[in-house]
């Protein structure tokens, strides 16, 4: 399955016990997710669609959209090989 913004967004305020999370709110400053949180956010993204976001890749990534562009990306070179 496809990486949603919609289903991105989802899984972020779920992983952090929110009612929601909006694309361009920022994980750390608005959402108020620690480090340990973004991990296993991530983890649970890579789970889901099946894709590895490298260890590097964590500093990009502020908002949920940052985060759905990525698993995206990861997402597609999967697919393509």
């Amino acid at each position: 399955m496809k990486p949603t913004l919609e289903d991105i967004a989802s899984m972020v305020a779920v992983q952090l016990g929110r009612r929601d999370a909006a694309a361009e709110d920022r994980i750390v400053e608005d959402l108020g997710a620690e480090s340990i949180d973004v991990v296993n956010i991530v983890a649970a993204v890579e789970d889901r669609y099946r894709v590895v976001i490298e260890e590097e890749a964590l500093v990009d990534i502020r908002t949920v959209r940052d985060l759905f562009e990525l698993a995206g990306r990861r997402w597609q070179r999967a697919r393509n090989g």
